[in-house]
């Protein structure tokens, strides 16, 4: 089984696959796009506030999916389960997002250039969410990370991508706002609905 987890920055991605890594066993987790880039210079621009420059972080962020999706597909040809700390369409959120607060809309060309590459789409989505007030609290800790990924406008069109049309055909919203554990029975409960055997 194949599970993404996805939510802005700061929401609890890291914890609840460390959490689902102890709990299904035999798993490969497949980091996010920022963690997997060979070389920084594979990262794509925070400052790309024009459609062009959406569109190339697109480009580049696929380049770095088709490293994930071979990792992903070895591991699920191997009979193993695979937890993606991000998937294909937290590109198409972000670019959703940004287009959203600089009043520009490249969703179909990112979600055309998305789908024309190798790409791994999950059985069953996580959507981690919380209130931009606990994500600034959660953030206040992490002075590496840049504010925007959280804020309460990116978030908001962050999110409405998921509302809207996700790529993937399972998509489930957990509640970050409790505590760790909760998420973790939560985020259990979904997956034992869709794979018998794993205990609730």
């Amino acid at each position: 089984m194949i599970i993404g987890l996805e939510g802005v920055s700061c929401v609890g991605k890291s914890t609840l696959a460390a959490g689902l890594a102890a709990q299904l066993g035999d798993v490969l987790t497949v980091p996010c796009y920022h963690h997997v880039a060979p070389h920084p210079s594979w990262r794509p621009r925070l400052d790309a506030f024009t459609a062009p420059a959406q569109l190339a972080n697109v480009r580049m962020l696929m380049r770095l999916e088709a490293l994930r999706h071979r990792r992903a597909a070895r591991a699920a040809a191997e009979g193993r389960h695979v937890v993606l700390d991000r998937t294909v369409d937290t590109i198409l959120a972000h670019a959703h997002a940004v287009g959203r607060m600089a009043g520009f809309d490249c969703d179909a060309a990112a979600r055309d250039l998305v789908l024309a590459s190798p790409l791994t789409v999950p059985d069953v989505t996580l959507l981690l969410y919380a209130s931009p007030a606990d994500l600034a609290a959660r953030a206040a800790s992490r002075v590496d990370m840049p504010s925007m990924l959280y804020a309460a406008p990116f978030a908001a069109g962050f999110y409405d991508h998921f509302a809207a049309r996700p790529l993937t055909g399972h998509c489930h919203w957990l509640d970050a706002t409790v505590a760790a554990e909760q998420v973790a029975e939560h985020a259990a409960t979904v997956i034992a609905a869709r794979l018998p055997g794993v205990p609730a």
